[in-house]
């Protein structure tokens, strides 16, 4: 009788001994796999400029700058308001995802929507970041007005 108390318990201690195994083995896995996800993450560069921008004489247009990128080129997002076209509200013209290019006293950019190339533009930020200078990328095909060469836009946030 005590040789099978004997043998019941040593069958549980081996199946208490393989549970524990197994959850160990899991939490490792997991572990690694966390690490390897964060890894995944910090490899995305930091954007050269941040934040949301607003055109600053009209309010209306805004930039969006994209904190992080995969490491090609950042990327921005114009948004201009909405158009009325054929009963349809649509983006105003050239709003959308813009990937850019920072060089001295200049901004290369090219529109998503694009079967085009880098357009180069002026581009100048203040010494303390709170606005810029961008050449207008965007003037609107429909506009009659004359419209400015250059628009300063300012930090929103």
């Amino acid at each position: 009788m005590s040789f099978l108390f004997q043998a019941d318990c040593t069958n549980q201690v081996r199946h208490e001994t393989a549970i524990f195994m197994r959850s160990t083995i899991l939490f490792i896995l997991l572990i690694v796999l966390s690490s390897t996800i964060y890894s995944q993450e910090s490899d995305y560069k930091k954007s050269p400029i941040s934040g949301i921008w607003v055109e600053k004489e009209k309010g209306v247009d805004t930039i969006s700058f994209l904190p992080k990128y995969d490491g090609l080129n950042p990327i921005f997002d114009l948004k201009r308001g909405y158009r009325i076209a054929e009963g349809h509200k649509l983006p105003d013209y050239f709003s959308g995802p813009y990937n850019y290019k920072t060089g001295d006293n200049n901004i290369s950019i090219y529109w998503f929507l694009s079967s085009g190339t880098y357009q180069s533009y002026y581009f100048k930020m203040n010494p303390d970041s709170t606005e810029f200078i961008i050449g207008n990328f965007f003037k609107g095909p429909e506009t009659k007005e004359i419209e400015r060469d250059t628009l300063v836009f300012i930090k929103f946030e």
